[in-house]
């Protein structure tokens, strides 16, 4: 018969059910009962871990909205609603709206990728949406509304709708609107700003041999030879 060794009354845990000696519980169960209880501890907490180390970068790397201000442009209304429109066209836009009375221009839906890096083109520019199916296109449209603050004051505003494309399981499609994060209302209201401010004069490149006009040939001026010599 194996004898129980003394036990230090400091060192008991008292619960609802009685009392409890670390070394009791040792000897009474054993060292492989307390190990299966270990294991069976140290699996839980992994995968919580796992499933935690999963979840957690897809949350870090989802981006919060943040769309610009209006800016206020010390011009005339009619050059400030004239220049963005040409910015609008020359991004790529077409204009399917303009509405002078109105105080406003909108274009038609621009489609800015398709395919498969659809979805890291579209969360760059948009909040992405959770789906049952694939993204396979994505699309956005601007608005600019020009505001009269006086006769030498103009208000802008930019406004972006963005939609995706979303392909069901069935096959199904079908445009599902989106929460812009402001980037494309920034790049526009920029590029206004640089055409509006006159920034965008860049110094014309200095002109090489090629890019040189013809000089006329004086016959009475003798020619310079490659090896130095003279042409006679």
């Amino acid at each position: 018969m194996r004898l129980l060794r003394p036990v230090n009354l400091r060192r008991l845990t008292c619960r609802a059910g009685g009392c409890y000696h670390p070394r009791m519980i040792s000897q009474t169960f054993g060292c492989g009962f307390i190990g299966k209880i270990s294991r069976r501890l140290f699996t839980s907490l992994a995968a919580a871990l796992f499933l935690f180390c999963l979840t957690a970068p897809l949350g870090a790397q989802q981006q919060k909205p943040d769309l610009p201000d209006p800016i206020k442009f010390m011009n005339t209304y009619d050059q400030v609603l004239n220049m963005t429109r040409a910015v609008m066209e020359d991004m790529g836009f077409d204009v399917e709206l303009d509405d002078r009375r109105g105080w406003k221009i909108v274009t038609r839906p621009y489609e800015f990728i398709t395919g498969s890096l659809t979805v890291n083109e579209m969360e760059k520019v948009a909040v992405n949406k959770a789906i049952l199916g694939s993204w396979t296109k994505a699309r956005y449209k601007a608005e600019a509304v020009i505001e009269i603050v006086s006769p030498k004051e103009t208000m802008v505003t930019i406004n972006a709708e963005i939609q995706g494309l979303s392909r069901d399981v069935d096959g199904t499609e079908k445009w599902i609107a989106l929460e812009s994060l402001g980037v494309v209302e920034r790049r526009v209201l920029g590029r206004i700003s640089v055409k509006l401010l006159g920034m965008d004069a860049t110094p014309e490149p200095r002109k090489g041999f090629w890019g040189q006009k013809p000089q006329p040939v004086n016959p009475r001026q003798p020619g310079t030879l490659p090896g130095g010599g003279t042409a006679r």
